[in-house]
């Protein structure tokens, strides 16, 4: 096998079934014994192990309910991934030649221990010569799916089927040199919004998380998938730093295209900022800056298409150095992102996304559904704009929120419950269990981090983390930590990674 080839086909079942008449109506089913077969196959770095499992065992067997066929004994066989490369691969039932029994009177069902259930389907049905019971599915390295197969003969089955003959084999496609889509690994692996955190395993606790929404006024009914807890697998080399996952979202790129994308924050602070320090003479309608994201002086530090302003503009995109807005009355500091500032190779990565601006009434009362629903809102404060599409932005205060697996004392559901306000309150000690299990509280920062969210009854109040762990709001002239935000393309594929720190996910954009 050469590793060119990039299909194989394994051969793993082999079914004779033959139908004899015997006194009367009733019938029999003579199967030919047979063992499988261990096969080893390799393909440049992928190899699939199939496990041994016995012969299916149909002697004796007549005509049945599909209630009676559930209950025969199934024919078992394990794919695993025993190579370092992710693998993709399907399953399908082919016919031999010279078969004569009508396959409207064949049963089959396959069930896989990922939870797949192809149903109870007539042969006939699912198609002539090769029937596909499994569409193409990741395999990923070092795990393992095992298959329980079913088949039997309708119980409608008359006398025109003696002496009919079924012959057929169960093949399985694996295809070597497919890199899996970053959505597609991640996806492969969350978690339902129904377990309990408490009660999952381990490995279950380190994966993401499937939170369902109502519509907003700005979208529709959405499922996202956000990674949870104090220390999730949801490291990403990105930029040659470490980021974090988010989650993956229904993401609009601006033109009404929604894809689900990976969104990802940096690690650590890039440095501390103002979200925006403009006074009255500049546009403001205070002297403590302006709440307006689409011109806000952050906003052009870390996008494109602002270097002509002399102060900030794009340098954080354009990896540059110079002087960025720091403190009350457009006042600046000295800044380099020479070092830290985005890549060619990271930008090639970076899609256009719609970020909704919608901002919410209080600070104080609310919690991550609710900031959710205000973010993807329409309130803001008079002539704020509700969305803007770009490149760089910063997170939700509902990624903060719905970030939080809660602990023993105080459980996810309840930390949902809870005002995002109240989670460093003193007064209740189980309130902790909330900022604690959130990776992206992060108290060792020298200010708190900046949200993109603001406050809609105000020209100039901004949502942001408190390095204590509650959700409130600053003036926008305000210095506070910076995380950029960025959805990747759709087309971003992982080519190694776990996600830990010590071994994040490996991205490429081809």
């Amino acid at each position: 096998m050469t590793k060119e080839k990039n299909k194989i086909i394994l051969v793993i079942i082999l079914i004779l079934i033959s139908l004899i008449a015997l006194v009367g109506s009733s019938y029999a089913l003579l199967t030919k014994s047979f063992k499988s077969k261990k096969l080893s196959m390799e393909v440049g770095t992928l190899k699939i192990d199939f496990a041994e499992g016995n012969a299916i065992n149909m002697a004796n067997a007549v005509p049945m309910t599909d209630s009676d066929g559930m209950k025969t004994t199934p024919y078992t066989f394990t794919i695993t991934n025993g190579g370092d490369i992710n693998a993709y691969y399907t399953v399908s039932n082919e016919e031999e030649l010279a078969n004569t029994l009508d396959t409207s009177y064949l049963r089959m069902k396959l069930t896989g221990s990922d939870g797949y259930d192809s149903g109870i389907k007539t042969v006939k049905e699912l198609g002539t010569e090769t029937y596909k019971l499994v569409d193409e599915t990741l395999l990923e390295t070092g795990k393992s799916v095992t298959y329980e197969l079913r088949m039997w003969i309708s119980q409608d089955a008359g006398n025109n089927i003696q002496d009919k003959v079924y012959k057929s084999k169960i093949v399985v496609n694996g295809t070597s040199n497919k890199v899996p889509l970053a959505t597609d690994k991640i996806l492969a692996k969350a978690n339902p919004e129904d377990l309990d955190y408490n009660s999952a395993t381990d490995a279950q606790k380190k994966e993401m998380w499937t939170f369902t929404h109502e519509a907003t006024e700005q979208t529709t009914a959405l499922t996202d998938y956000h990674y949870i807890g104090a220390d999730p697998n949801n490291y990403v080399k990105f930029n040659d730093e470490l980021w974090r996952i988010i989650g993956v979202f229904d993401t609009d790129d601006g033109t009404g295209k929604v894809e689900k994308r990976l969104k990802i924050i940096r690690n650590e602070s890039i440095g501390y900022y103002s979200w925006d320090n403009k006074d009255k003479t500049i546009g403001a309608e205070s002297t403590y800056g302006k709440n307006e994201w689409t011109d806000a002086r952050l906003n052009y530090l870390l996008n494109p298409g602002h270097e002509s302003e002399t102060t900030g503009g794009s340098l954080y995109w354009n990896r540059g150095a110079g002087n960025c807005y720091n403190g009350q009355n457009n006042a600046t500091k000295a800044c380099d992102f020479t070092t830290t500032g985005l890549t060619e190779k990271a930008k090639s990565m970076i899609g256009d996304a719609k970020w909704y601006l919608g901002g919410s009434s209080t600070d104080d009362d609310v919690t991550a559904p609710m900031f959710y629903t205000r973010e993807r809102g329409t309130g803001v404060y008079s002539g704020r704009s509700t969305s803007w599409t770009g490149k760089v932005g910063l997170m939700y205060p509902s990624d903060y929120g719905y970030a939080t697996s809660g602990g023993t004392k105080k459980n996810r559901a309840s930390c949902l419950e809870e005002a995002l306000y109240y989670w460093n309150n003193s007064s209740v000690s189980s309130v902790s269990d909330c900022k604690n299990n959130d990776w992206v509280y992060k108290p060792n920062l020298n200010y708190q981090q900046w949200t993109i969210t603001s406050l809609s009854l105000y020209d100039n109040e901004v949502v942001n983390v408190n390095t204590s762990g509650f959700v409130a709001s600053d003036s926008s002239m305000f210095v506070s930590s910076v995380r950029p935000v960025v959805h990747l393309k759709s087309t971003i594929k992982v080519i190694s990674g776990s996600g830990t720190k010590d071994s994040p996910y490996i991205l490429s954009g081809n």
